[in-house]
């Protein structure tokens, strides 16, 4: 679904522990012209993937993470690029292709983070392979084989990984064209104390468009009432068509909690 979602878990996870996650920035690109993709249609593309992702206005009390990501390593690059393999194996640029900024917030001890991202493939056909891929058994033991090892790679004094565990379950997404949902976890365990870390990866197609949110928690998971309420804010945005960028976006707001 996400060429993003395992790096992303990854930075999350180290940026939660030693903060170094990744640069906190909106970020968007389009493909190069091609045959079938004209001027006008890659305008509309970027406009709907403006119109479906989060703003800070949907997240209150969260604010834009001014995290700075560290520079990597040979081998986290390495495994990066193997986590990479295991979702995107499908070779075809996307039309658009943009994220939200990450917005976080702490609350004692709690620290919750959320970002979305929108992608506009090429055609439905295109959408619905990569959707097979992420559900795969063969792609989930590919991103916790590397994942892990990714983690375990990390240089993070005083301190170790422990089992890292992925599980997968569909979300109802009516309307779409299907969904899946992740769940990463791993104990970090600092000084003698053990710290759970989780983070949920959404994700649903519609039509040639894959909307993805991403969720991490740390000592306990994300709400599960917010993650519920912001999931179905981007199905409704992405079901609807993308409005003009001088037009007002109406939608409803969650409350969010941190129970």
């Amino acid at each position: 679904m996400s060429r993003l979602a395992p790096t992303l878990a990854l930075l999350a996870a180290t940026g939660l522990v030693c903060g170094c996650g990744k640069q906190a920035s909106s970020t968007s690109r389009a493909s190069k012209p091609s045959a079938g993709s004209s001027q006008q249609s890659r305008a509309r593309a970027q406009a709907y993937t403006q119109a479906v992702n989060l703003t800070a206005a949907d997240v209150p009390g969260f604010t834009v993470s001014n995290s700075n990501k560290a520079a990597e390593t040979p081998a986290e690059k390495h495994f990066k690029r193997k986590l990479e393999e295991c979702v995107h194996p499908v070779s075809s640029k996307p039309v658009a292709e943009a994220s939200s900024q990450e917005f976080a917030r702490e609350v004692g001890l709690v620290h919750q983070s959320v970002q979305s991202e929108v992608t506009v493939t090429q055609s439905p056909e295109v959408a619905a392979r990569e959707l097979a891929v992420i559900r795969s058994r063969r792609t989930r033991s590919c991103v916790l084989r590397y994942f892990t090892l990714l983690v375990k790679s990390q240089p993070h004094p005083g301190g170790s990984f422990g089992h890292v565990s992925l599980v997968q379950r569909t979300p109802p997404a009516p309307g779409t064209d299907g969904s899946f949902a992740w769940r990463i976890s791993v104990a970090i365990t600092v000084r003698g104390v053990t710290v759970p870390l989780y983070f949920d990866i959404f994700g649903f197609v519609v039509h040639a468009n894959e909307v993805s949110l991403f969720a991490s928690g740390l000592p306990i998971p994300f709400p599960p009432g917010a993650e519920a309420q912001l999931f179905s804010l981007l199905l409704e945005r992405a079901k609807t068509p993308a409005k003009g960028p001088h037009e007002k976006r109406t939608s409803r707001k969650p409350k969010l909690t941190t129970s």
